[in-house]
């Protein structure tokens, strides 16, 4: 079976893509060569921050290029230090993506906006997604 091991990301900001993803519980590793690419980990994957100069459009969460999933020990703590860096809680839970309330932590997942509206799905429920371990 072949496993997700790599990803790489575009930003505008490497050094607050990085900020951000390092408050999701990402680790920075080092810089690449060329001094301006970043690579994250999470201790099975590894994440590399791209810088990119150009303008990109944004697009409303569910019509994203892409968006991905974490799973976090307790979903409502990072709630609050998300809110408290000023990031841009989304949805309320992953799947029906209901209208959050900002002054309240979602019960369950959400879907939060990186610096560069990338969509990240995160929930503390080990059972969200289907055959993953």
């Amino acid at each position: 079976m072949a496993r997700l091991r790599h990803i790489a990301l575009r930003c505008a900001d490497a050094e607050a893509s990085r900020r951000f993803y390092e408050l999701l519980g990402f680790s920075f590793v080092d810089y690449r060569p060329d001094g301006l690419s970043i690579d994250l980990s999470d201790g099975a994957l590894n994440m590399t921050l791209l810088p990119h100069a150009g303008e990109r459009p944004r697009l409303e969460e569910g019509e994203e290029y892409i968006h991905f999933g974490i799973i976090v020990p307790d979903a409502a703590e990072l709630w609050q230090r998300l809110r408290d860096a000023g990031a841009t809680v989304l949805r309320d839970d992953v799947k029906l993506r209901n209208v959050v309330a900002q002054e309240d932590a979602p019960a369950g997942s959400y879907k939060v906006a990186d610096p560069d509206g990338n969509v990240i799905d995160v929930t503390d429920n080990l059972d969200e997604w289907r055959w993953v371990e």
